[in-house]
């Protein structure tokens, strides 16, 4: 869906309520209804799902939609190739999303403080989408697709960090997209600094990472010369995303998925790291307006 299309679709949502007075807290309710249409067993029609989870959704169905849900079709075709998925979820993660709703919420507000921004923040939604996102993020909000994120986790304590981590993780994207110009050039570096700071802002509110990002530092303290060394042969030949983003199998064996992530997260340490002046250097990462730049002035060159 074309950006001015949604844009249109969120500004109806706006005018409904559905973004009104945003609580600082996860909002499961859109989830709710989901694993309501499970309980007795057997698995809904697309008609059912129009009716009765994407037609009274929240302004976070609505994001979540293009792109991701798709349509009521689309949503049941996945629901049915793969149930377990979302038997799963509603059976671990929509428990977990009920547990930190509230903490969520105070994550929300802390992430905003430490970027200096605004601490309304905004409304964050837990629902089931089509297999194809964990998290998305516009300038109004954001959305977790559990049934995606349920994927990596076991127990209802991973549940609940991975959760955690997502909404840190999102929040600061909600923020970068409030700032973003309509011009920007959604280039391999650009990317891998948006990414990467998300997750900087993450641990920066949240700690030690766990799930996918755990096994991406894992990995990177191991390889960081030899991922620096690649990362800045494919950005100067002006390569696309590659294995470092957005891909669930790299090519390398071995490699976690989404290396990029846990490099523009260095870069963004190494940046603060070295600035005079620590909110000036966060509030240069948020608006992402140089990112060559930025890389100059982090001085990051693993050995």
């Amino acid at each position: 869906m074309k950006r001015p299309l949604l844009a249109m679709w969120l500004a109806a949502a706006v005018q409904a309520g559905a973004w009104a007075a945003p609580a600082q807290v996860l909002q499961v309710e859109d989830a709710e209804r989901f694993a309501a249409l499970l309980a007795d067993g057997r698995l809904p029609d697309a008609d059912t799902l129009q009716r009765a989870y994407l037609t009274p959704g929240s302004a976070g169905v609505a994001l979540f939609t293009p792109g991701r849900i798709e349509s009521a079709q689309h949503l049941a075709q996945t629901l049915h190739a793969q149930p377990q998925a979302y038997r799963k979820a509603i059976a671990l993660c929509l428990p977990a999303a009920r547990d930190i709703a509230q903490p969520a919420g105070a994550l929300m507000v802390e992430v905003a403080r430490r970027l200096g921004q605004p601490a309304e923040g905004a409304p964050a939604f837990a629902l089931f989408g089509a297999m194809n996102s964990g998290g998305t993020a516009k300038a109004q909000g954001l959305g977790l697709g559990l049934e995606v994120l349920c994927q990596s986790v076991d127990t209802p304590q991973d549940a609940r960090a991975l959760l955690l981590d997502f909404v840190a993780h999102e929040i600061t994207h909600v923020h970068q997209q409030r700032h973003a110009p309509d011009d920007v050039r959604f280039t391999l570096l650009y990317a891998t600094l948006m990414e990467g700071f998300a997750d900087y802002m993450m641990e920066q509110a949240r700690g030690a990472p766990s799930g996918p990002s755990a096994d991406r530092e894992r990995y990177g303290l191991a390889h960081e010369a030899e991922l620096w060394r690649a990362f800045q042969a494919d950005v100067a030949r002006g390569a696309g995303f590659g294995d470092w983003l957005y891909k669930a199998r790299p090519a390398r064996a071995g490699q976690p998925a989404d290396m990029g992530y846990w490099l523009g997260k260095r870069l963004c340490e190494a940046f603060v790291a070295r600035a005079p002046d620590r909110a000036a250097a966060l509030h240069t990462l948020l608006l992402l307006r140089d990112p060559a730049a930025i890389v100059a002035a982090s001085g990051y060159a693993p050995r």
